[in-house]
């Protein structure tokens, strides 16, 4: 595989661009109060162009998403920002804006989270002039083809990491980590054969968004039962490494990837020796203090 011209970043890298920025664009499934949302503002007031756009239905939501997000939209258009909420009327969660990106002067930033300001998140820079293109027709409403390492559309994200994980055979060591997760999609059917087949495989999910959710708990019972270990932590990273040598990163969780054109997810392929040992080193870490799959879904007495 060609390597990515993609190398580990950071929240305060992002506001350090943000500084002295003629054109910004950023679009997030929410965006909470700190250093990003505070930097965009500046930007603004300071007289550079700044184009935002949240989401505006938020699946599941006890209004408080929602909330901070009219909220940021309104701080951002009184410092002179384009700032907008998508779908604000919609009622059908595979119409989502989940794509974590910013684009600073041409150059193009990922999160996997909703750039927070706790440093649990993974940023990365991506130097590929097409990528930061595709980017910027989807936060403009257009969707481009995708590449064979880059996509915004959650199903090409998911069916790149699909093709990661279909690369690994027996005995290889395979990491992944999902917020959320789900059968009848390809990142769990490339997990299960890989099961099957004998290989080293270890799966993260998220404790929050299993709960009172019956089919994703029988997914993961049914990986399990075919030779995946699974554990139950309380992160919301999405990635995947085989071997430590090449991996995927990106915001789309391994559930069902829908067609619908405004579901925006981004997913990359890299062989960056940093961003890899970080995925992993992250990932160790979090396995570590992780419940296996038994502990957490024991009834609580």
């Amino acid at each position: 595989m060609v390597a990515l011209m993609m190398t580990l970043s950071s929240t305060a890298a992002l506001v350090c661009a943000f500084a002295n920025a003629r054109d910004v664009s950023l679009i997030a499934y929410t965006l909470p109060v700190g250093r990003v949302l505070d930097g965009l503002t500046a930007a603004a007031k300071a007289g550079a162009h700044v184009c935002v756009r949240l989401e505006g239905y938020i699946y599941k939501d006890d209004g408080g998403v929602t909330a901070a997000n009219t909220a940021a939209i309104a701080q951002l258009r009184a410092a002179g920002a384009d700032a907008a909420l998508v779908h604000p009327d919609q009622h059908a969660p595979d119409a989502m804006l989940h794509c974590k990106a910013a684009l600073v002067d041409g150059k193009l930033f990922l999160d996997d989270r909703n750039w927070p300001d706790d440093g649990a998140d993974t940023i990365v820079r991506d130097d590929f002039a097409r990528d930061a293109a595709i980017v910027h027709d989807a936060v403009g409403g257009r969707e481009d083809a995708p590449t064979p390492f880059f996509a915004v559309a959650k199903r090409e994200a998911l069916a790149s990491e699909a093709r990661l994980l279909n690369e690994a055979h027996y005995g290889d060591d395979v990491i992944v980590e999902s917020e959320s997760f789900g059968a009848n999609n390809r990142v769990y059917n490339s997990l299960d054969a890989l099961g099957r087949a004998g290989a080293h495989v270890r799966l993260l999910v998220s404790a929050r968004d299993m709960r009172g959710n019956p089919n994703e708990r029988g997914a993961l019972e049914k990986l399990s039962a075919d030779g995946v270990n699974v554990r139950v932590v309380d992160a919301d990273e999405k990635l995947a490494v085989v071997n430590g040598s090449r991996g995927w990163l990106g915001s789309a969780n391994a559930t069902a990837a829908f067609d619908h054109p405004d579901q925006l997810d981004w997913g990359a392929r890299t062989d960056a020796p940093s961003i890899l040992a970080h995925l992993r080193q992250t990932f160790d870490a979090r396995w570590q203090g992780a419940a296996t799959l038994a502990t957490a879904l024991r009834p609580v007495s």
